[in-house]
């Protein structure tokens, strides 16, 4: 939570910063972006990794809130270098009874917490009409590559950290959206929608859940907020 605080304070300053900043020629060369945006969360974990472990484990799809912010530099009418970033979080608590070789003779069901962290840093294409006399309605489409920051985690109710895995890996983001021009300078991006797939590795987890299959997480974006130009 303090990282997404203190990006929306920077990107904010960069965004007034855009504002102030005199587009030469019929196009915008400078856009900023900041905005809410809602991850559908792959964690890309086989559930059948954890059977021997847990007598009830949750699905591998769950819902992250978080924020997603742009910079795009456009060096044509139609075309631009964009620096994009995304953080998100999730937390999501359940009951089971923690399996363990051999098993105690009373196993009770007990609470636990798994909380995940994503956060991404990519760059890479914008198309957009980016003209100063162009349409009020404003479509757009990029594609992007770069690294996925995460953190994934298994704690028990009391407090005991059962699995604690942090990882960099490579992440890519395809898709568009739609913004509206309210002002001169400043469009409302309605909508804005990804396919984001991150590839992660595989992990050794140094406990009782032995090496953690790596795999493909098929996430997806939706976001919406401000364009400053």
């Amino acid at each position: 939570m303090k990282e997404i605080i203190k990006s929306t304070f920077v990107l904010t300053a960069l965004l007034l910063a855009i504002s102030t900043v005199t587009a030469q020629g019929e196009y915008y060369r400078f856009e900023g972006y900041g905005g809410y945006a809602y991850m559908n969360v792959d964690r890309g974990f086989d559930v059948d990794e954890f059977d021997d472990d847990f007598s009830e484990f949750p699905t591998n799809k769950v819902d992250a809130h978080g924020f997603n912010g742009s910079f795009t530099y456009n060096f044509s009418r139609y075309v631009g270098a964009k620096f994009d970033m995304t953080f998100h979080s999730s937390d999501e608590e359940f009951d089971s009874i923690l399996s363990i070789n051999p098993p105690p003779p009373n196993q009770v069901i007990q609470r636990f917490r798994i909380s995940q962290s994503t956060n991404q840093f990519m760059g890479g294409i914008q198309i957009k009409d980016n003209s100063k006399e162009g349409s009020i309605f404003k479509p757009w489409a990029h594609a992007l590559i770069g690294v996925a920051d995460q953190n994934y985690s298994i704690e028990q109710s009391d407090g005991n950290r059962l699995l604690d895995i942090d990882a960099t890996d490579w992440a890519m983001k395809f898709g568009g959206g739609l913004d509206i021009k309210v002002h001169k300078n400043i469009d409302i991006r309605a909508i804005g929608f990804d396919w984001n797939p991150i590839n992660r590795g595989a992990f050794d987890s140094i406990g009782q859940f032995g090496t953690i299959n790596g795999g493909w997480q098929n996430n997806w974006l939706v976001n919406f907020g401000i364009v400053i130009h």
